[in-house]
């Protein structure tokens, strides 16, 4: 039988550290349909659209998403279920992170799996003419594609392994970008390095990536909505701003809030995967499950403090008491008792077959313009503060000057409103993608870590920020000859 290199192999034993079994195991999760060779395979439309489906489905994490769901067991968004109190998702609840975890290490190779399909696709479709696809911008819009997955599975590693708050820290995480044909290991990049890397993907995505195919596949509005969390994450917040504003502001209407929180969510048919507040999202249906309603309820379920922030939780602004939530959490969250608790309905109840994993939401570009724009002018604008309402006014929010579920008013300080924006981000947010805590995370660090804003405040067992990220597999890092050094602390 021919020796097939596949498209899809993962970095290999050196770079994630994994045995020949589970290698093989993933590699054989999209066999036949997703499993080419490496060198030939590739070598029209067809073919390469074949590959571009793979990579979209490593997104999937092989039906085990656990890079999206460790973000909320740090912030205590999410508790491990009663009925899988293990060390694992206690150690994480904890702040403690243990050492070759398993759920990090599959997040881990799941990840660098996106980014070496990518990589395949990038370099053989760039070799093919314009003449071989049926329209003759499909192969750029392909590699458009490619790249913007790249630029998120390499975002996705960076916050959990990389110190990605720091700009100045050598820390930052191995960036590949081009397919791995050996088991050669690298040493990792700058956070400098890592997020240049990202952002040339980024740009390169919004000049060829299509306007929109479908909301489950990558788009120029995507590619421009997660380049404004990243500049915020860097700290250009003027650039950041500016460029959620772009994506607000888009004619096509194709992109923009639901009418309503609650109907986006509503996974009673297909049209879950076509709603306009998606910029992209990995779906799920019969055949394909993302299986992460499984996690968010078997698994992890939401902590008490989380419920209780929707059901009492509120700031005082200028003389008014206003409630930080009326009904987001308590619509998408359902107390099953016993051993399961507070499960997530956010993605599908247990009786449904459509559901999403939310890369991106327009309620998200709000927040992030919102945010960016105060940030960078020091100030709260009207149009900073008209981003921050938007959100709250789709949820049932009103003006009148008195208390509850209220509009913020437009004597806000500069800090009650950057804590509002961050609160508002859990809640509208809570369990997507674990964005609350990598907020925490930021705050902290842009008033100097220990000395204003502080994590532990809110998370008391988060003390020692250099356990905000997680280790490196050590069966990779030996693996590599110890060429890729260990995150600080482990």
């Amino acid at each position: 039988m021919k020796n097939l290199k596949s498209i899809y192999t993962v970095l290999g034993l050196i770079l994630l550290g994994f045995n020949s079994c589970e290698v093989a195991k993933d590699i054989d999760d999209f066999e036949p349909l997703f499993t080419l060779d490496s060198e030939t395979a590739i070598r029209d439309e067809a073919s390469a659209e074949l590959a571009l489906a793979g990579a979209y489905a490593g997104l999937r994490n092989g039906g085990d998403p656990h890079a999206y769901i460790l973000p909320s067991l740090m912030s205590n968004l999410g508790q491990s279920s009663v009925s899988f109190a293990i060390p694992g998702p206690t150690a994480y609840n904890n702040n403690n992170p243990i050492i070759d975890e398993t759920d990090a290490m599959s997040a881990y190779q799941g990840m660098y799996a996106v980014i070496n399909r990518s990589n395949w696709i990038i370099e053989k479709v760039a070799e093919l003419e314009d003449e071989l696809f049926s329209t003759p911008t499909r192969r750029t819009e392909i590699i458009g594609e490619a790249k913007t997955l790249r630029a998120l599975a390499h975002f996705y590693v960076l916050r959990l392994w990389g110190e990605f708050y720091d700009i100045s820290s050598g820390f930052g995480i191995d960036v590949r970008t081009t397919p791995a044909r050996s088991a050669e290991a690298f040493a990792r990049k700058t956070v400098a390095e890592t997020y240049a890397a990202i952002i040339r993907d980024l740009d390169d995505a919004i000049a060829t990536a299509p306007d929109l195919r479908a909301k489950f596949f990558a788009n120029k509005n995507f590619a421009k909505g997660l380049k404004a969390r990243i500049l915020l994450y860097q700290g250009e917040y003027a650039v950041a701003a500016a460029l959620a504003k772009e994506v607000i502001d888009d004619a096509s209407g194709d992109f923009e809030l639901t009418a309503t929180f609650e109907e986006q969510f509503d996974n009673t048919s297909i049209d879950i995967l076509s709603t306009s507040e998606v910029l992209f999202g990995t779906k799920g249906d019969p055949v394909a499950r993302t299986f992460f309603r499984n996690l968010w309820g078997f698994y992890v379920q939401a902590t008490q403090s989380y419920i209780d922030l929707g059901a009492t939780g509120s700031m005082m602004v200028a003389g008014q008491d206003i409630a930080f939530d009326n009904t987001r959490i308590s619509s998408q969250f359902e107390d099953r008792g016993g051993s399961f608790g507070w499960v997530a309905n956010k993605f599908a109840n247990r009786s449904e077959d459509y559901d999403m994993i939310y890369h991106m939401r327009m309620a998200e570009v709000y927040l992030i313009h919102a945010e960016a724009l105060a940030r960078a002018t020091n100030t709260v604008s009207a149009d900073a503060l008209a981003s921050l309402n938007a959100i709250r006014i789709r949820a049932g929010a009103i003006t009148t000057g008195g208390d509850g579920f209220e509009t913020y008013p437009v004597a806000i300080t500069l800090d009650e409103f950057l804590e509002a924006v961050r609160i508002e981000k859990s809640v509208e947010l809570g369990s997507e993608l674990g964005e609350e805590w990598f907020d925490l995370i930021r705050y902290d660090f842009a008033d100097g870590f220990g000395t204003g804003f502080q994590v532990s405040d809110f998370v008391p067992t988060a003390t020692d920020p250099d356990k905000f990220i997680l280790p490196i597999s050590t069966v990779s890092i030996a693996a590599g000859g110890n060429l890729v050094v260990q995150n600080p602390g482990y």
